[in-house]
């Protein structure tokens, strides 16, 4: 069985992976679960052992699948030759947080075997106006809680550019990071209302800040701006997860082009615009991203992104604080 999850609302797409993976784990002991990045080496041989080896357990497998674009074609070998659309013992989540234009310049064929029938397929959409307040008013009743009218206003008026050029794709993780911080703080009270106060509280109002200012100075080396630029942001109540997360993200691109632009002795490098169509970036991204990655070789990008994957690990096991895990980061540039 094949589901294929996809879209640039990179938070709703967690939460849909996350409902998947919790009610697999409500039948099965999980020993049969996986979730494999195929950006990273040696994780489609990962793929390819648990399609063709079964389970040692009497349980349906799972595996999540990121960033399956970049191995088209041995996918699509995979899943014709194995025939994985009418596995029953096996499910196969393919995940990306990327819109269907973006993933179809990719490779229109893979997207059209992911997104065929009998495969269960959901396009993870921004959202904004109604439904994102729709939204938000829901996740806040998941939780426990209510807003007044006037303080989802005044949340949303804080949080939400009013005019923007294209909708925010990081606007739910910022909306569920003052979530968050309201019904922590309103589990202190006896109240179960948020009100506007509480957001005039606890929540900084959105100030024109560039995260991607932030990323360009750590990918090109600049540590003192990009510690500078860090610490107004942070000023400004930004997360520090989301502001790491886009630099693990800036970092994969850097390998990615680097990749590209640097095979094995013997072998091709690729034309600026194969470059491109491989990695599915917009060409501006590509021509930023192959800039700053000659400022590197490439084991010093490995290592770098090795850091990086290390104070993601020791954020999520609490041995690392992530605002002083950034700012070590950007002094080791």
């Amino acid at each position: 069985m094949i589901i294929f999850l996809y879209g640039r609302d990179g938070y709703r797409l967690k939460q849909n992976v996350d409902k998947i993976v919790s009610e697999y784990s409500k039948k099965y002991s999980g020993l049969a679960f996986s979730m494999l990045d195929l950006d990273e080496t040696g994780e489609v041989t990962k793929l390819e052992d648990a399609i063709k080896t079964n389970s040692f357990f009497d349980e349906k497998r799972l595996v999540v699948i990121k960033n399956s674009f970049g191995e088209a074609g041995r996918l699509i070998e995979l899943i014709k030759t194995w025939n994985l659309t009418e596995d029953k013992q096996r499910i196969f989540v393919f995940v990306e947080n990327a819109d269907g234009t973006q993933l179809a310049k990719k490779d229109q064929k893979l997207f059209s075997v992911l997104a065929a029938k009998p495969n269960v397929v959901k396009t993870v959409e921004l959202l904004a106006g109604s439904k994102l307040e729709n939204w938000l008013v829901k996740e806040i009743r998941i939780a426990g809680y209510e807003i007044e009218k006037n303080a989802l206003k005044k949340l949303l008026d804080y949080t939400v550019d009013p005019d923007p050029k294209e909708i925010d794709p990081s606007i739910t993780w910022r909306l569920k990071h003052e979530t968050n911080k309201l019904t922590n703080y309103k589990s202190t009270q006896i109240s179960k209302l948020i009100t506007a106060a509480d957001v005039e509280l606890l929540v900084t109002p959105r100030v024109d800040l560039n995260i991607f200012e932030v990323v360009d100075a750590v990918a090109n080396k600049n540590k003192f701006r990009a510690a500078k630029l860090l610490h107004n942001h942070l000023e400004n109540d930004a997360d520090p997860y989301y502001i790491f997360s886009m630099i693990v993200y800036q970092f994969r691109n850097l390998l990615r082009v680097k990749d590209l632009t640097n095979p094995p002795a013997g072998g091709a490098v690729l034309p600026y615009s194969e470059i491109i169509k491989k990695t599915g970036m917009n060409p501006y991204v590509v021509k930023k991203t192959y800039e700053q990655c000659r400022k590197y070789d490439p084991d010093e990008l490995k290592n770098k992104f090795a850091k990086l994957a290390r104070l993601d690990l020791g954020a999520k096991n609490g041995e690392t604080e992530v605002t002083d895990g950034l700012y070590q980061f950007i002094f080791s540039l």
